[in-house]
């Protein structure tokens, strides 16, 4: 019987330790931008598997519950890096997990939270109607909280906007802001890995995206100078980077394109996103160089095929 209660009174892990593993998170969070996924994903890793150990000894029932939570978002935090680096089948298994434990701990919004980021890898993958089927679905478990913003407009209506669904990305991208409304966001362009609630100029960001797709330019630009007329959106290189490549692909479409205009805003932002880019970015960067293909005699459409193509090759 000694043993026993020399056993419970010796919980795996202390809530010192549980509060760095919360730091830990925050970090990543907060400096994914500067570090990149390349550089943090392994980290993550580790501290996930570390972590694996603690589960598999005894802790009160409050830290097992914090435990078990922190080792969902290092899951999910995995997972969207694995996005970030073109990994899909990686990023869907970390998601899994991330998923299953989550759902194990009841914490709906994290349950919500990789949700949307299986929609992002499926619709990164190229699959829209699963990207919208994980978008909705990580709906019901949110109940109108801050997940609920992503999953509408990162999520519901990126994937519409790929499907040709021009009322429904109208609709999804109203909720997205409707919801915002009623909720406390943060200030500038919120960190795009964030479990937090969307800032408006990264809602208005993924508007602009979700438009591209139903090629409407007009929205297109004005959703795109919101989110960069927000103070605070210049922390996020990504972003601008983004934001540029959505001007010059909507500049492709239309009655009057301006391919010109367009190469040039691409070549200019893809020479700023450097040599290893996101996925987001090597894949917008190359779709923004077939829209611009018919008019290749021109000299800067020759010139963003070819900068297109040193993205093609790397692995990131």
């Amino acid at each position: 019987m000694g043993f026993r209660l020399r056993y419970f009174s010796a919980p795996s892990v202390h809530t010192s330790f549980l509060d760095y593993l919360d730091s830990f998170v925050d970090d990543c969070i907060e400096s994914y931008e500067t570090r990149g996924p390349a550089a943090l994903m392994p980290l993550v890793v580790r501290q996930r598997k570390a972590v694996q150990t603690l589960i598999e000894g005894w802790q009160l029932p409050r830290q097992r519950h914090r435990l078990l939570r922190v080792a969902a978002r290092l899951s999910g935090l995995a997972g969207y890096m694995a996005v970030n680096l073109g990994d899909f089948l990686l990023a869907r298994a970390h998601c899994t997990e991330a998923f299953t434990i989550a759902v194990a701990v009841e914490d709906g919004d994290l349950v919500a939270w990789v949700r949307a980021t299986e929609s992002l890898c499926a619709y990164y993958a190229g699959d829209y109607r699963l990207a919208l089927e994980r978008a909705r679905d990580g709906q019901t478990y949110t109940a109108g909280g801050p997940q609920a913003i992503r999953l509408a407009v990162n999520g519901e209506a990126r994937a519409l906007g790929q499907l040709g669904d021009r009322e429904g990305v109208r609709e999804a991208v109203g909720r997205a802001f409707d919801l915002a409304e009623r909720a406390e966001l943060p200030a500038g362009m919120s960190p795009c890995i964030s479990f937090g609630a969307y800032s408006l100029a990264r809602i208005a960001a993924n508007a602009a995206t979700a438009h591209v797709g139903t090629g409407e330019t007009a929205l297109v630009q004005s959703y795109a100078q919101t989110a960069t007329d927000t103070p605070g959106t210049e922390r996020s290189p990504w972003s601008h980077v983004l934001i540029a490549l959505d001007i010059a692909t909507a500049l492709t479409t239309g009655d009057d394109p301006d391919p010109e205009h367009s190469a040039t805003l691409g070549v200019e932002a893809l020479t700023r996103a450097g040599n290893q880019p996101i996925e987001s970015i090597r894949q917008r960067g190359q779709e923004l160089a077939r829209r611009t293909a018919p008019w290749r005699s021109l000299p800067t459409v020759a010139e963003l095929a070819e900068v297109s193509r040193t993205l093609a090759g790397g692995s990131w």
